[in-house]
Protein backbone atom coordinates (compact mmCIF):
# COMPACT_ATOMS: atom_id res chain seq x y z
CA UNK A 1 0.00 0.00 0.00
CA UNK A 2 2.43 2.19 1.21
CA UNK A 3 5.29 2.39 -1.23
CA UNK A 4 6.52 5.02 -4.19
CA UNK A 5 6.44 3.90 -7.72
CA UNK A 6 8.33 5.24 -10.83
CA UNK A 7 5.01 5.27 -12.88
CA UNK A 8 3.72 7.09 -10.39
CA UNK A 9 3.33 11.37 -11.26
CA UNK A 10 3.41 13.76 -8.17
CA UNK A 11 2.75 17.35 -8.37
CA UNK A 12 4.42 20.53 -10.07
CA UNK A 13 7.24 21.45 -7.11
CA UNK A 14 10.42 20.71 -7.90
CA UNK A 15 12.51 18.85 -4.77
CA UNK A 16 10.70 18.28 -1.35
CA UNK A 17 11.04 18.67 1.90
CA UNK A 18 7.35 19.40 3.11
CA UNK A 19 4.71 20.54 0.53
CA UNK A 20 1.20 21.99 0.80
CA UNK A 21 -0.54 18.99 0.35
CA UNK A 22 1.72 17.07 3.44
CA UNK A 23 0.71 20.28 5.75
CA UNK A 24 -2.92 19.34 5.41
CA UNK A 25 -3.05 15.53 5.87
CA UNK A 26 -1.34 16.61 9.17
CA UNK A 27 -3.75 19.02 10.04
CA UNK A 28 -6.40 16.11 9.57
CA UNK A 29 -4.40 13.46 11.44
CA UNK A 30 -5.77 15.57 14.66
CA UNK A 31 -9.26 14.04 13.37
CA UNK A 32 -8.14 10.44 12.83
CA UNK A 33 -5.67 7.42 12.43
CA UNK A 34 -7.17 6.42 9.03
CA UNK A 35 -5.67 6.82 6.12
CA UNK A 36 -8.65 5.58 4.04
CA UNK A 37 -11.03 8.64 5.90
CA UNK A 38 -8.09 11.08 5.13
CA UNK A 39 -8.04 10.00 1.49
CA UNK A 40 -11.26 10.77 1.28
CA UNK A 41 -11.20 14.34 2.26
CA UNK A 42 -8.06 14.86 0.26
CA UNK A 43 -7.61 12.02 -2.43
CA UNK A 44 -4.88 13.90 -4.71
CA UNK A 45 -1.58 11.60 -4.14
CA UNK A 46 -2.48 10.83 -0.74
CA UNK A 47 -0.52 7.51 -0.79
CA UNK A 48 2.66 9.62 -2.42
CA UNK A 49 2.31 12.03 0.40
CA UNK A 50 1.81 9.87 3.28
CA UNK A 51 5.16 8.09 2.60
CA UNK A 52 6.80 11.12 2.34
CA UNK A 53 5.98 12.13 5.45
CA UNK A 54 6.86 8.70 6.98
CA UNK A 55 10.32 8.63 4.90
CA UNK A 56 10.53 12.24 6.85
CA UNK A 57 9.77 10.70 9.79
CA UNK A 58 7.11 12.79 10.98
CA UNK A 59 4.28 10.00 10.44
CA UNK A 60 4.29 5.71 11.29
CA UNK A 61 2.31 3.87 9.02
CA UNK A 62 0.52 0.35 10.00
CA UNK A 63 -1.82 -1.36 7.60
CA UNK A 64 -4.40 1.62 7.02
CA UNK A 65 -3.82 3.94 10.00
CA UNK A 66 -1.53 7.07 9.61
CA UNK A 67 -0.25 7.96 13.42
CA UNK A 68 2.34 10.84 14.37
CA UNK A 69 5.43 10.44 15.64
CA UNK A 70 6.98 13.37 18.30
CA UNK A 71 8.73 14.92 15.59
CA UNK A 72 5.08 15.11 14.09
CA UNK A 73 3.45 16.43 16.58
CA UNK A 74 5.81 19.31 16.85
CA UNK A 75 5.70 19.71 13.01
CA UNK A 76 1.58 20.10 13.94
CA UNK A 77 2.50 22.95 16.46
CA UNK A 78 3.92 25.12 13.94
CA UNK A 79 1.74 24.16 10.74
CA UNK A 80 -1.66 25.33 12.93
CA UNK A 81 0.52 28.87 13.35
CA UNK A 82 0.59 28.76 9.34
CA UNK A 83 -2.08 30.17 6.99
CA UNK A 84 -1.79 26.70 5.11
CA UNK A 85 -4.36 27.92 2.08
CA UNK A 86 -1.93 30.83 0.61
CA UNK A 87 0.87 28.75 0.79
CA UNK A 88 2.58 27.85 -2.20
CA UNK A 89 2.61 24.33 -3.47
CA UNK A 90 6.44 23.34 -2.45
CA UNK A 91 6.56 24.47 1.38
CA UNK A 92 10.04 23.63 2.55
CA UNK A 93 12.69 21.86 0.41
CA UNK A 94 16.06 21.15 0.10
CA UNK A 95 16.62 24.97 -1.32
CA UNK A 96 13.94 26.65 1.34
CA UNK A 97 16.35 25.03 4.39
CA UNK A 98 19.70 26.49 2.70
CA UNK A 99 18.41 29.75 2.57
CA UNK A 100 17.18 29.25 5.78
CA UNK A 101 20.10 28.02 7.25
CA UNK A 102 22.33 31.10 5.32
CA UNK A 103 19.83 33.90 7.07
CA UNK A 104 19.43 32.40 10.29
CA UNK A 105 23.87 32.00 10.27
CA UNK A 106 25.17 35.09 8.09
CA UNK A 107 21.66 37.51 9.08
CA UNK A 108 21.73 38.29 5.16
CA UNK A 109 20.88 36.28 2.15
CA UNK A 110 19.66 38.42 -1.56
CA UNK A 111 16.36 39.61 -1.62
CA UNK A 112 15.04 37.56 -3.80
CA UNK A 113 16.07 34.51 -1.78
CA UNK A 114 14.34 36.01 1.41
CA UNK A 115 10.96 36.87 -0.75
CA UNK A 116 10.58 33.09 -1.01
CA UNK A 117 10.78 32.85 2.71
CA UNK A 118 8.49 35.35 3.41
CA UNK A 119 6.02 33.52 0.95
CA UNK A 120 6.40 30.79 3.15
CA UNK A 121 5.54 32.57 6.11
CA UNK A 122 9.04 31.99 7.21
CA UNK A 123 10.51 35.36 7.75
CA UNK A 124 8.70 38.85 7.58
CA UNK A 125 10.73 42.48 7.40
CA UNK A 126 12.75 41.55 9.96
CA UNK A 127 14.29 38.50 8.90
CA UNK A 128 13.82 35.01 9.72
CA UNK A 129 10.74 34.84 12.16
CA UNK A 130 10.01 32.21 14.98
CA UNK A 131 8.31 30.15 12.85
CA UNK A 132 11.44 29.80 10.32
CA UNK A 133 13.31 29.29 13.42
CA UNK A 134 11.56 26.36 14.29
CA UNK A 135 10.93 24.42 11.21
CA UNK A 136 15.29 24.80 10.71
CA UNK A 137 15.17 23.26 14.39
CA UNK A 138 12.74 20.69 13.59
CA UNK A 139 14.80 19.82 10.59
CA UNK A 140 18.56 19.50 12.83
CA UNK A 141 16.80 17.75 15.31
CA UNK A 142 14.62 14.87 13.29
CA UNK A 143 16.17 12.26 11.33
CA UNK A 144 14.70 10.89 8.19
CA UNK A 145 13.89 7.43 7.46
CA UNK A 146 16.02 5.04 5.21
CA UNK A 147 13.65 4.41 2.51
CA UNK A 148 15.11 2.08 -0.68
CA UNK A 149 12.41 1.09 -2.78
CA UNK A 150 13.77 -0.82 -6.56
CA UNK A 151 12.89 2.89 -8.50
CA UNK A 152 14.30 4.98 -6.11
CA UNK A 153 17.48 2.95 -6.35
CA UNK A 154 17.44 2.82 -10.18
CA UNK A 155 17.33 6.51 -9.92
CA UNK A 156 20.28 7.47 -7.72
CA UNK A 157 22.24 4.93 -9.67
CA UNK A 158 21.91 6.42 -13.19
CA UNK A 159 21.52 10.19 -12.09
CA UNK A 160 24.73 12.58 -12.92
CA UNK A 161 25.67 13.22 -8.96
CA UNK A 162 26.57 17.11 -9.27
CA UNK A 163 25.36 19.45 -11.67
CA UNK A 164 23.19 22.08 -12.69
CA UNK A 165 19.23 21.71 -12.01
CA UNK A 166 18.28 21.39 -15.49
CA UNK A 167 20.98 18.42 -16.08
CA UNK A 168 18.29 16.83 -13.13
CA UNK A 169 15.81 17.59 -14.91
CA UNK A 170 16.45 16.35 -17.96
CA UNK A 171 17.43 12.71 -16.25
CA UNK A 172 14.32 12.33 -14.65
CA UNK A 173 11.89 13.15 -17.54
CA UNK A 174 13.69 11.33 -20.18
CA UNK A 175 13.19 8.15 -17.86
CA UNK A 176 9.65 9.12 -16.86
CA UNK A 177 10.28 9.18 -13.54
CA UNK A 178 7.93 11.22 -11.16
CA UNK A 179 8.65 14.30 -8.80
CA UNK A 180 8.42 11.49 -6.27
CA UNK A 181 11.25 10.37 -6.39
CA UNK A 182 13.31 13.51 -5.93
CA UNK A 183 11.16 14.55 -3.09
CA UNK A 184 12.05 11.28 -1.41
CA UNK A 185 15.47 11.51 -2.29
CA UNK A 186 15.30 15.24 -0.47
CA UNK A 187 13.44 14.13 2.07
CA UNK A 188 16.13 11.40 3.11
CA UNK A 189 18.83 13.86 2.46
CA UNK A 190 20.20 12.20 -0.30
CA UNK A 191 20.15 14.64 -2.73
CA UNK A 192 20.04 18.58 -1.97
CA UNK A 193 19.26 21.49 -4.40
CA UNK A 194 20.51 24.52 -4.09
CA UNK A 195 19.03 28.15 -4.10
CA UNK A 196 18.70 30.21 -7.26
CA UNK A 197 21.94 32.16 -8.53
CA UNK A 198 22.64 34.30 -11.36
CA UNK A 199 23.20 31.05 -13.20
CA UNK A 200 20.59 29.04 -11.73
CA UNK A 201 20.06 26.08 -9.50
CA UNK A 202 22.79 23.21 -9.23
CA UNK A 203 22.09 19.79 -7.16
CA UNK A 204 24.16 17.20 -5.68
CA UNK A 205 24.08 13.56 -4.51
CA UNK A 206 25.66 13.84 -0.79
CA UNK A 207 27.60 11.50 0.66
CA UNK A 208 25.06 9.50 2.46
CA UNK A 209 23.74 8.75 -1.06
CA UNK A 210 27.19 6.96 -2.64
CA UNK A 211 26.44 4.81 1.20
CA UNK A 212 22.72 4.01 0.03
CA UNK A 213 23.64 2.81 -2.73
CA UNK A 214 26.74 0.22 -1.72
CA UNK A 215 24.04 -0.99 0.52
CA UNK A 216 21.41 -1.49 -2.14
CA UNK A 217 24.50 -3.37 -4.49
CA UNK A 218 24.55 -5.83 -1.59
CA UNK A 219 20.65 -7.17 -2.40
CA UNK A 220 20.42 -9.32 -4.78
CA UNK A 221 16.63 -9.26 -5.82
CA UNK A 222 15.73 -5.79 -4.89
CA UNK A 223 11.53 -6.15 -4.52
CA UNK A 224 10.04 -4.26 -1.81
CA UNK A 225 10.70 -1.31 -0.03
CA UNK A 226 13.53 -1.78 2.68
CA UNK A 227 13.57 0.40 5.53
CA UNK A 228 15.59 1.72 8.66
CA UNK A 229 13.72 3.76 10.96
CA UNK A 230 15.09 5.29 14.28
CA UNK A 231 14.20 2.35 16.20
CA UNK A 232 15.36 -0.14 14.04
CA UNK A 233 18.81 1.61 14.07
CA UNK A 234 18.71 1.65 17.85
CA UNK A 235 17.82 -1.90 17.87
CA UNK A 236 20.74 -2.83 15.58
CA UNK A 237 22.86 -0.90 17.69
CA UNK A 238 22.20 -2.36 20.59
CA UNK A 239 22.88 -5.97 18.79
CA UNK A 240 19.32 -7.03 19.23
CA UNK A 241 17.63 -9.14 16.58
CA UNK A 242 14.40 -9.66 15.52
CA UNK A 243 11.81 -11.65 12.84
CA UNK A 244 11.61 -7.96 11.43
CA UNK A 245 15.39 -6.98 11.03
CA UNK A 246 15.99 -10.67 9.75
CA UNK A 247 13.36 -10.25 7.14
CA UNK A 248 14.67 -7.14 6.08
CA UNK A 249 18.49 -8.93 5.92
CA UNK A 250 19.90 -6.95 8.48
CA UNK A 251 20.64 -9.62 11.02
CA UNK A 252 20.46 -13.44 10.61
CA UNK A 253 21.92 -16.40 12.67
CA UNK A 254 25.47 -14.60 13.19
CA UNK A 255 24.19 -11.23 14.10
CA UNK A 256 24.08 -7.83 12.18
CA UNK A 257 25.12 -8.61 8.19
CA UNK A 258 27.18 -6.66 6.20
CA UNK A 259 24.12 -5.57 4.63
CA UNK A 260 22.78 -4.70 7.79
CA UNK A 261 26.01 -2.71 8.45
CA UNK A 262 26.06 -1.12 5.39
CA UNK A 263 22.37 0.45 6.10
CA UNK A 264 23.56 1.84 9.57
CA UNK A 265 26.09 3.71 7.81
CA UNK A 266 24.19 5.18 5.33
CA UNK A 267 21.51 6.11 8.64
CA UNK A 268 24.43 7.60 10.57
CA UNK A 269 25.77 9.79 7.16
CA UNK A 270 22.42 11.37 6.30
CA UNK A 271 22.52 14.87 8.41
CA UNK A 272 26.23 14.52 9.53
CA UNK A 273 27.93 17.63 9.26
CA UNK A 274 30.85 16.63 7.57
CA UNK A 275 33.70 18.54 7.90
CA UNK A 276 34.75 21.55 5.89
CA UNK A 277 37.64 20.84 2.47
CA UNK A 278 39.24 23.93 1.76
CA UNK A 279 39.46 24.21 -1.75
CA UNK A 280 43.12 24.01 -3.40
CA UNK A 281 43.68 26.33 -6.81
CA UNK A 282 46.56 25.94 -9.15
CA UNK A 283 47.00 28.98 -11.32
CA UNK A 284 48.74 28.69 -14.79
CA UNK A 285 52.16 30.76 -13.81
CA UNK A 286 52.45 27.65 -11.04
CA UNK A 287 52.20 25.04 -13.35
CA UNK A 288 54.93 26.86 -15.73
CA UNK A 289 56.98 27.03 -12.97
CA UNK A 290 56.15 22.78 -11.83
CA UNK A 291 56.59 21.93 -15.14
CA UNK A 292 60.29 24.03 -15.86
CA UNK A 293 60.94 22.22 -12.49
CA UNK A 294 60.35 18.89 -13.71
CA UNK A 295 62.33 19.62 -17.37
CA UNK A 296 65.66 20.29 -14.90
CA UNK A 297 64.97 17.57 -12.90
CA UNK A 298 65.03 15.38 -16.60
CA UNK A 299 68.11 17.25 -16.90
CA UNK A 300 69.92 16.49 -13.95
CA UNK A 301 69.25 12.48 -14.58
CA UNK A 302 72.02 12.93 -17.04
CA UNK A 303 73.89 16.11 -15.69
CA UNK A 304 74.01 16.46 -12.07
CA UNK A 305 75.75 19.92 -12.11
CA UNK A 306 72.15 21.01 -13.79
CA UNK A 307 69.78 22.02 -10.47
CA UNK A 308 66.69 23.06 -10.59
CA UNK A 309 67.79 26.54 -8.51
CA UNK A 310 66.03 30.23 -8.82
CA UNK A 311 68.17 31.37 -11.93
CA UNK A 312 67.63 27.91 -13.82
CA UNK A 313 64.23 27.85 -13.17
CA UNK A 314 63.68 31.39 -14.22
CA UNK A 315 65.56 30.38 -17.64
CA UNK A 316 62.39 28.06 -18.71
CA UNK A 317 59.47 29.62 -16.59
CA UNK A 318 58.86 32.74 -18.18
CA UNK A 319 56.39 33.83 -15.11
CA UNK A 320 56.27 37.61 -13.65
CA UNK A 321 56.61 37.15 -10.03
CA UNK A 322 58.83 33.36 -9.74
CA UNK A 323 59.64 34.55 -5.90
CA UNK A 324 55.74 34.42 -5.01
CA UNK A 325 55.25 31.67 -7.11
CA UNK A 326 57.85 29.69 -5.63
CA UNK A 327 56.25 30.17 -2.24
CA UNK A 328 53.06 29.58 -3.05
CA UNK A 329 54.19 26.19 -4.69
CA UNK A 330 55.62 25.21 -1.77
CA UNK A 331 53.15 26.23 0.60
CA UNK A 332 50.49 23.70 -0.90
CA UNK A 333 52.77 21.09 -0.87
CA UNK A 334 54.16 20.76 -4.48
CA UNK A 335 57.88 21.39 -4.46
CA UNK A 336 59.98 20.99 -1.58
CA UNK A 337 63.73 23.30 -0.81
CA UNK A 338 66.77 21.67 -0.71
CA UNK A 339 70.08 22.57 -0.23
CA UNK A 340 72.37 20.60 -2.16
CA UNK A 341 76.07 21.26 -3.27
CA UNK A 342 75.21 24.55 -1.24
CA UNK A 343 72.83 25.79 -3.29
CA UNK A 344 69.28 26.21 -2.76
CA UNK A 345 67.18 24.30 -4.90
CA UNK A 346 63.68 23.32 -5.69
CA UNK A 347 61.93 19.65 -6.43
CA UNK A 348 58.62 18.80 -7.18
CA UNK A 349 56.96 16.32 -4.44
CA UNK A 350 54.63 14.05 -5.69
CA UNK A 351 51.61 16.16 -5.55
CA UNK A 352 53.54 18.23 -7.82
CA UNK A 353 54.28 15.83 -10.24
CA UNK A 354 50.71 14.79 -10.47
CA UNK A 355 49.21 18.57 -10.47
CA UNK A 356 51.78 19.33 -13.18
CA UNK A 357 49.79 16.44 -15.22
CA UNK A 358 46.42 17.51 -14.58
CA UNK A 359 46.83 21.25 -14.33
CA UNK A 360 44.78 24.61 -13.96
CA UNK A 361 41.97 24.49 -11.31
CA UNK A 362 40.68 27.65 -9.56
CA UNK A 363 39.06 27.48 -6.13
CA UNK A 364 35.48 28.01 -6.96
CA UNK A 365 35.74 25.71 -9.86
CA UNK A 366 37.14 23.02 -6.66
CA UNK A 367 34.06 24.28 -4.50
CA UNK A 368 31.67 22.40 -6.54
CA UNK A 369 33.42 19.48 -4.95
CA UNK A 370 34.26 20.27 -1.94
CA UNK A 371 31.24 21.45 -0.47
CA UNK A 372 30.06 18.43 -2.14
CA UNK A 373 31.96 15.91 -0.31
CA UNK A 374 31.17 18.09 2.62
CA UNK A 375 27.53 17.35 2.91
CA UNK A 376 26.71 20.95 1.16
CA UNK A 377 25.67 22.14 -1.72
CA UNK A 378 27.68 24.26 -4.12
CA UNK A 379 25.67 27.02 -6.13
CA UNK A 380 25.62 27.47 -10.18
CA UNK A 381 28.28 29.36 -10.36
CA UNK A 382 30.76 26.95 -8.89
CA UNK A 383 29.65 23.75 -10.49
CA UNK A 384 29.79 25.33 -13.89
CA UNK A 385 33.53 26.34 -13.24
CA UNK A 386 34.23 22.94 -12.27
CA UNK A 387 33.05 21.55 -15.80
CA UNK A 388 34.98 24.20 -17.23
CA UNK A 389 38.01 23.36 -15.50
CA UNK A 390 37.45 19.25 -16.39
CA UNK A 391 36.58 18.64 -12.76
CA UNK A 392 33.37 17.26 -13.73
CA UNK A 393 31.90 14.99 -16.71
CA UNK A 394 29.47 12.72 -15.60
CA UNK A 395 30.55 12.42 -12.40
CA UNK A 396 33.44 13.78 -10.67
CA UNK A 397 36.76 13.30 -13.15
CA UNK A 398 40.46 11.69 -12.32
CA UNK A 399 41.57 15.26 -12.52
CA UNK A 400 38.40 16.50 -9.91
CA UNK A 401 39.39 13.12 -7.79
CA UNK A 402 42.82 14.19 -7.41
CA UNK A 403 42.43 17.88 -6.63
CA UNK A 404 39.77 16.80 -3.91
CA UNK A 405 42.42 14.52 -2.45
CA UNK A 406 44.97 17.51 -2.38
CA UNK A 407 42.55 19.83 -0.72
CA UNK A 408 41.83 17.17 1.42
CA UNK A 409 45.15 15.76 2.67
CA UNK A 410 48.08 18.34 2.05
CA UNK A 411 49.46 19.86 5.13
CA UNK A 412 49.27 23.78 4.13
CA UNK A 413 52.07 26.41 5.16
CA UNK A 414 51.79 29.86 5.51
CA UNK A 415 52.26 32.20 2.67
CA UNK A 416 50.71 35.40 3.14
CA UNK A 417 50.38 38.78 0.10
CA UNK A 418 49.45 42.11 1.24
CA UNK A 419 46.00 41.34 0.20
CA UNK A 420 46.05 38.00 2.47
CA UNK A 421 47.20 40.24 5.29
CA UNK A 422 44.30 43.05 4.62
CA UNK A 423 41.78 40.14 4.38
CA UNK A 424 42.45 38.33 7.74
CA UNK A 425 43.14 42.33 9.13
CA UNK A 426 39.52 43.40 7.43
CA UNK A 427 37.30 40.46 8.13
CA UNK A 428 36.16 40.61 11.73
CA UNK A 429 36.09 37.80 14.22
CA UNK A 430 33.18 35.64 14.41
CA UNK A 431 31.16 37.64 12.66
CA UNK A 432 30.22 37.53 8.56
CA UNK A 433 30.76 40.15 6.30
CA UNK A 434 29.67 40.52 2.79
CA UNK A 435 32.38 39.48 -0.31
CA UNK A 436 31.42 43.04 -1.44
CA UNK A 437 32.02 44.86 1.74
CA UNK A 438 35.45 42.93 2.16
CA UNK A 439 36.66 44.32 -1.53
CA UNK A 440 36.04 48.02 -0.79
CA UNK A 441 37.85 47.39 3.22
CA UNK A 442 40.76 45.59 1.32
CA UNK A 443 40.66 47.64 -1.39
CA UNK A 444 40.79 51.27 0.90
CA UNK A 445 43.75 49.70 2.81
CA UNK A 446 46.24 48.20 0.66
CA UNK A 447 44.69 49.38 -3.03
CA UNK A 448 44.54 47.13 -5.63
CA UNK A 449 42.57 46.03 -9.06
CA UNK A 450 38.88 44.71 -7.91
CA UNK A 451 39.51 41.27 -9.64
CA UNK A 452 43.00 40.90 -8.09
CA UNK A 453 41.31 41.33 -4.33
CA UNK A 454 38.25 38.80 -5.70
CA UNK A 455 40.79 36.17 -6.74
CA UNK A 456 42.81 36.91 -3.42
CA UNK A 457 39.59 35.79 -1.79
CA UNK A 458 39.22 33.03 -3.19
CA UNK A 459 43.06 32.43 -2.51
CA UNK A 460 42.54 33.01 0.81
CA UNK A 461 39.92 29.99 1.29
CA UNK A 462 42.04 27.81 0.02
CA UNK A 463 45.04 28.85 2.54
CA UNK A 464 42.46 28.13 4.99
CA UNK A 465 42.10 31.23 6.44
CA UNK A 466 38.02 32.13 5.63
CA UNK A 467 35.28 30.61 4.36
CA UNK A 468 32.44 32.15 1.78
CA UNK A 469 29.30 30.81 1.84
CA UNK A 470 27.02 30.40 -1.05
CA UNK A 471 24.99 33.67 -0.46
CA UNK A 472 28.45 35.84 -0.78
CA UNK A 473 28.97 35.75 3.33
CA UNK A 474 32.36 36.03 4.27
CA UNK A 475 33.82 34.25 7.79
CA UNK A 476 37.24 33.90 9.68
CA UNK A 477 38.46 30.23 10.27
CA UNK A 478 39.97 29.31 13.25
CA UNK A 479 43.15 29.50 11.54
CA UNK A 480 42.62 32.97 9.97
CA UNK A 481 41.43 33.81 13.43
CA UNK A 482 44.84 33.01 14.96
CA UNK A 483 46.89 34.32 11.99
CA UNK A 484 45.34 37.72 12.31
CA UNK A 485 45.71 37.40 15.95
CA UNK A 486 49.56 36.82 15.14
CA UNK A 487 49.46 39.71 12.52
CA UNK A 488 47.80 42.19 14.83
CA UNK A 489 50.67 41.71 17.65
CA UNK A 490 53.29 42.17 15.21
CA UNK A 491 54.36 45.29 13.24
CA UNK A 492 51.14 45.57 10.80
CA UNK A 493 52.06 47.64 8.75
CA UNK A 494 55.69 46.18 7.98
CA UNK A 495 53.78 42.76 7.06
CA UNK A 496 51.32 44.91 4.87
CA UNK A 497 54.51 46.10 2.88
CA UNK A 498 57.13 43.53 3.08
CA UNK A 499 56.64 41.65 0.20
CA UNK A 500 58.45 38.06 1.08
CA UNK A 501 57.45 38.35 5.24
CA UNK A 502 55.30 35.23 6.32
CA UNK A 503 56.54 32.37 3.82
CA UNK A 504 56.81 28.48 4.17
CA UNK A 505 60.81 29.57 4.77
CA UNK A 506 60.08 32.40 7.10
CA UNK A 507 57.97 30.33 9.10
CA UNK A 508 60.23 27.09 8.72
CA UNK A 509 62.88 29.05 10.45
CA UNK A 510 60.46 30.54 13.20
CA UNK A 511 59.04 27.23 14.10
CA UNK A 512 62.75 25.66 14.62
CA UNK A 513 63.31 28.41 17.07
CA UNK A 514 59.90 27.90 18.94
CA UNK A 515 61.09 24.24 19.28
CA UNK A 516 64.09 24.58 20.14
CA UNK A 517 63.51 27.79 22.50
CA UNK A 518 66.22 26.71 24.97
CA UNK A 519 68.96 26.70 22.98
CA UNK A 520 68.17 30.05 21.62
CA UNK A 521 67.43 31.53 24.83
CA UNK A 522 70.99 30.09 25.75
CA UNK A 523 72.31 31.80 22.83
CA UNK A 524 70.72 35.21 23.20
CA UNK A 525 71.64 34.92 27.42
CA UNK A 526 75.60 35.40 25.88
CA UNK A 527 76.51 38.88 25.18
CA UNK A 528 77.08 40.89 21.75
CA UNK A 529 74.60 42.14 20.00
CA UNK A 530 71.78 40.60 17.69
CA UNK A 531 70.26 42.97 15.54
CA UNK A 532 69.30 41.28 12.34
CA UNK A 533 71.09 38.01 13.22
CA UNK A 534 73.29 36.47 15.17
CA UNK A 535 76.01 33.38 13.57
CA UNK A 536 74.80 30.92 16.28
CA UNK A 537 71.73 31.08 15.93
CA UNK A 538 72.04 30.63 11.71
CA UNK A 539 74.29 27.53 12.95
CA UNK A 540 71.40 26.00 14.97
CA UNK A 541 69.11 26.58 12.16
CA UNK A 542 71.18 24.83 9.74
CA UNK A 543 71.39 21.37 11.42
CA UNK A 544 67.24 21.18 11.33
CA UNK A 545 66.54 23.21 8.04
CA UNK A 546 67.76 22.49 4.38
CA UNK A 547 68.56 25.65 3.78
CA UNK A 548 71.27 28.12 2.53
CA UNK A 549 73.01 30.26 5.26
CA UNK A 550 71.78 33.30 3.16
CA UNK A 551 68.48 32.11 3.23
CA UNK A 552 68.19 31.56 6.95
CA UNK A 553 70.06 34.66 7.37
CA UNK A 554 67.28 36.76 5.06
CA UNK A 555 64.71 35.07 7.07
CA UNK A 556 66.09 36.12 10.63
CA UNK A 557 66.00 39.76 9.06
CA UNK A 558 62.40 39.81 8.30
CA UNK A 559 61.05 37.67 11.27
CA UNK A 560 62.71 40.70 13.64
CA UNK A 561 61.74 43.41 10.86
CA UNK A 562 58.40 42.21 11.04
CA UNK A 563 57.97 41.83 14.78
CA UNK A 564 57.57 38.25 14.78
CA UNK A 565 61.21 37.47 16.64
CA UNK A 566 62.56 39.80 19.14
CA UNK A 567 66.56 40.74 19.31
CA UNK A 568 66.65 37.85 21.98
CA UNK A 569 63.11 36.53 22.43
CA UNK A 570 60.58 34.76 20.50
CA UNK A 571 57.75 37.54 20.57
CA UNK A 572 53.87 36.96 21.24
CA UNK A 573 53.56 37.13 17.94
CA UNK A 574 56.10 34.93 16.63
CA UNK A 575 54.47 32.50 19.41
CA UNK A 576 50.95 32.74 17.93
CA UNK A 577 52.06 32.09 14.19
CA UNK A 578 53.33 29.00 14.79
CA UNK A 579 51.35 27.21 16.60
CA UNK A 580 48.27 28.50 14.48
CA UNK A 581 49.34 26.11 12.15
CA UNK A 582 50.40 23.22 14.51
Amino acid sequence: MWVIKKSEKAGEGWGMFLKRRHLEILKEMKNTESGAEIEAKLPEEFQIRAVELYILGFVELEGGKIRFTEAGKRMLELVEKLDVEKLPDVFADSEIIKILELAVETGEVPEEWMELLRERQLADENGVNELGRELLKIYRETHPVVYLTPEIVSFLRGMPKIGTLDELVNYKNARLYGDNITNALQAMRLLKISPATEKGKAFVATPAARLALKAASMVPVFTGAITLRKEDFEALKAGKRSAASDAQGFTDEKGITEFGKAMMETYEAIGREEERILPIYLLADELKVLEAIAEIEEKYKTNPEILPTYREIEKLAKVEDLGAVLHILESKELIERKLVKNKDTYWLTDWGRNAKEFGVVTADGMKALTYAESGDVPIAEWVLKAKEEGLIRNGITDKGRFYLRMSREIKRKPYLTKYDAAILLKTPKRKYISRSELVELVRDYVGGDERDIVRAIGEAEAKGFIVELQNGMVKLTELGEKVKTAIENAKVQEVIATKFGITPTTYNVLRVIYENLEVFNRIWKEKGEVKDYKQDEVDVIRKHLSLSEEEIKKALTVLRALGFLGEKSLTEAGRLLVEAYL
